[in-house]
């Protein structure tokens, strides 16, 4: 084991001790999501909804932990909800690399165990402004591949080029080449503020904390989108505090009977960690 990997390993640890230790429990199921849904495209241009939240424990006002109290020397157990609360916006890609936004669709504060259905207005609001959009196509989610976490999964890969120091992620017999994994900078910011390195220009870190960078990341999902002649993958990658998670892979990629504005993702995220989606144009 190398003595930067052990460096930050450490450092993992300390953190995930100081965010479990806090008085009001709600950084103890802290977790990040940047997921991006693909609805169609308007001139050539691919149209998505990107959601960006994070996930937070509420505590009723007054409480202390887990409880409340009530009165004189008395106390019952208080409510606690997870939610998420983010922002949700519709945007359209130009060129390989950027997006521009066309529309603030909404701040949400949204709870976990009603994720898909408080979301669902949402996703039907982004496609009928898309649809507004000047010779728009809607795509159609064709497959799903799930990995949920497993590194072991082998439906698609995950994989780290030590050469070029980069991680790379594509489908298997594919016959175009894997895509080298862009991450967005806020998910490079939160991982600088933990290790203290400047992973906000990680080009410029050195090989061997990159490479330890890349190791923590785990294959979530991918899934297969049809527009018109055109292919798209979206793949979900995340970290996190493995320990309690219980979801199992799938054996194989499985068929999708809903459409674009019907699939409704996200929340599935680890203890204290993050998970964000990138794409592919096969």
């Amino acid at each position: 084991m190398s003595s930067s990997f052990s460096r930050l390993s450490l450092l993992w640890i300390l953190l995930l001790c100081q965010l479990c230790w806090t008085p009001n429990l709600s950084a103890c199921s802290y977790a990040y999501q940047y997921s991006l849904f693909p609805l169609g495209t308007s001139m050539g241009s691919l149209i998505f909804l990107e959601i960006e939240l994070e996930r937070y424990v509420n505590t009723p006002a007054g409480a202390i932990g887990m409880i409340r109290p009530d009165g004189p020397g008395l106390s019952t157990s208080a409510p606690i909800e997870t939610r998420w609360k983010g922002n949700l916006r519709l945007k359209k890609q130009q060129g390989p690399t950027t997006a521009i936004l066309l529309e603030e669709l909404a701040y949400i504060d949204i709870s976990d165990e009603n994720y898909k259905s408080e979301l669902a207005p949402y996703f039907e609001k982004a496609l009928l402004q898309a649809y507004k959009l000047p010779i728009f196509e809607e795509a159609i989610l064709e497959k799903i591949a799930y990995c949920k976490y497993d590194r072991s999964c082998d439906l698609f890969s995950l994989k780290i080029d030590t050469h070029s120091v980069n991680l790379t992620c594509g489908l298997h017999n594919s016959s175009s080449n894997p895509v080298n994994i862009e991450f967005p900078p806020i998910i490079l910011q939160k991982y600088e503020n933990i290790t203290a390195l400047n992973f906000s220009e990680i080009e410029q870190v050195e090989k061997a904390s990159r490479i330890d960078f890349y190791k923590v990341w785990r294959p979530y999902a991918a899934r297969q989108y049809i527009i018109g002649a055109e292919t798209i993958v979206v793949y979900s990658i995340g970290w996190g505090q493995a320990k309690g998670y219980l979801a199992t892979q799938a054996k194989s990629w499985f068929d999708n009977i809903v459409p674009v504005s019907q699939y409704i993702e996200g929340n599935d995220v680890m203890m204290h960690g993050q998970r964000f989606d990138f794409f592919q144009i096969l």
